[in-house]
């Protein structure tokens, strides 16, 4: 295994699942927070087999909508079982409104007395993970212009009636992040970088504290088995030490976008200006909503013809007939979150990459057609959240997308949520 992966499943191990600390109901903290993207569409699939990978667990086949995913499947956790509940009031538009004011939140909309547009019925998990962690966040969207003010461009909240409206324009979002930046002196990059291995050196020290006082009360094997944890989580220190002196990741400032509302030219910035906000300390959390809820793109960059004015309308809305068309649409969307945990991986960081301390989770709020069941959900990266990746996950009793968002929040570094949005008790799935 890679070092930093070995390192905190190693302290993992130690921390978490000793014996002697379980007997004991000593309680340790979990591993801190990390940079973390949110990315929503609502593509869906024509089919499931479609989406979802064939095989086994471990040994699974891509899917046709996923077949480029190749170059990372050992970075990716594909889920297969999880919708969201079709309760609360339906509006003008129905699941249009409905799917992208629950698919972060889990809770029911309110609608709007006389229009056919809702508010947000609680926070997104982005947003209470920015208010409970102390995060930065950026919200931006792929759209190539026009109004963006109803609920099925933003599925982002930061509490009951409290839209996050996302930045649609590039230029905006530039302006935002790095107007009066230097980024030829990156403090915020370096600093965040070396907080985050603080805060890991923190739980080590915590732990290891811990251990030092039940060792008096120890005798036999089990003063065995607290030296070889120790050794565990004092080679964990010695790496955490040594990282801390590494250069952190290096921050480069994307040039400004020149204007260009074409939809691959704002999808290719709006990800440039994920990358460069996560890796100069500008932001810890990105959430971006792919089009939305509805697009009408003709997809014609991505090989689909004989789409007059809306894949949405023309394809979309008729899946059995325009299966292939579809497909190709929905690799095209995909195709860039790969391309985005690729870079990650790639990107050195400390002693490891950015993707061992980001952690990805990408949803569309459609399965087929305009359904809530059976919804895509991607997990990447975040081997030191202890994410078991490299695996297609199908859940042994359908989950509400709750179980998702509360998964996402203990892996981010917010172990203690018992649940979230309207079920306050549902817990994370099983087996992340």
């Amino acid at each position: 295994m890679k070092r930093r992966t070995f390192v905190f499943r190693s302290l993992k191990a130690a921390a978490l699942l000793t014996p002697v600390l379980s007997i004991r109901r000593a309680e340790a903290r979990e591993f801190p927070t990390m940079r973390g993207l949110v990315w929503v569409n609502s593509t869906g699939y024509p089919y499931a087999e479609d989406f979802f990978p064939g095989g086994d667990t471990n040994d699974f086949t891509l899917s046709p909508i996923l077949s480029d995913f190749e170059s990372v499947r050992d970075e990716i956790v594909v889920v297969d079982g999880v919708s969201i509940r079709g309760s609360g009031p339906a509006p003008r538009g129905n699941n249009h409104v409905r799917a992208p004011g629950k698919v972060l939140t889990a809770k029911d909309i309110v609608q709007v007395p006389g229009a056919e547009d809702g508010t947000p019925g609680g926070a997104s998990i982005d947003q209470w993970l920015a208010g409970e962690l102390g995060l930065q966040t950026i919200e931006l969207q792929v759209n190539n212009g026009g109004s963006n003010n109803h609920m099925r461009h933003r599925p982002f909240a930061s509490g009951p009636g409290a839209f996050k409206p996302p930045v649609d324009n590039p230029q905006n979002a530039w302006n935002l992040l790095f107007s009066g930046f230097d980024p030829t002196s990156t403090p915020e990059a370096i600093e965040a970088t070396k907080r985050r291995l603080r805060m890991r050196k923190s739980v080590l020290d915590d732990v290891t504290d811990e251990l030092s006082r039940f060792r008096s009360e120890l005798t036999g094997v089990e003063t065995l088995k607290l030296d070889i944890h120790e050794d565990a989580i004092r080679k964990a220190e010695e790496s955490v030490a040594r990282d801390l002196e590494l250069e952190p990741v290096s921050c480069t400032v994307p040039g400004q976008s020149d204007g260009s509302s074409a939809v691959p030219d704002r999808a290719q910035a709006q990800f440039d200006l994920a990358y460069a906000a996560l890796t100069c300390g500008r932001a810890d959390l990105v959430g971006m909503i792919w089009g939305y809820s509805g697009q009408h793109w003709r997809y014609e960059w991505a090989g689909v013809t004989n789409v007059a004015d809306s894949g949405h309308d023309e394809v979309h809305h008729l899946p059995g007939a325009r299966r292939e068309d579809y497909i190709r649409m929905a690799r095209w969307d995909w195709n860039h979150l790969r391309d985005f945990i690729e870079r990650l991986r790639d990107t050195p960081d400390g002693g490891g990459t950015m993707l061992d301390s980001t952690l990805i989770m990408g949803l569309s709020f459609f399965g087929v057609h305009h359904q809530l069941d059976r919804i895509p959900v991607m997990f990447a990266g975040g081997s030191a959240s202890g994410l078991q990746t490299g695996r297609a996950v199908r859940l042994a009793e359908p989950r509400f997308n709750d179980t998702v968002l509360t998964s996402f929040a203990h892996l981010m570094g917010a172990p203690s949520l018992t649940g979230f949005g309207d079920d306050t008790a549902c817990g994370p799935v099983p087996g992340l």
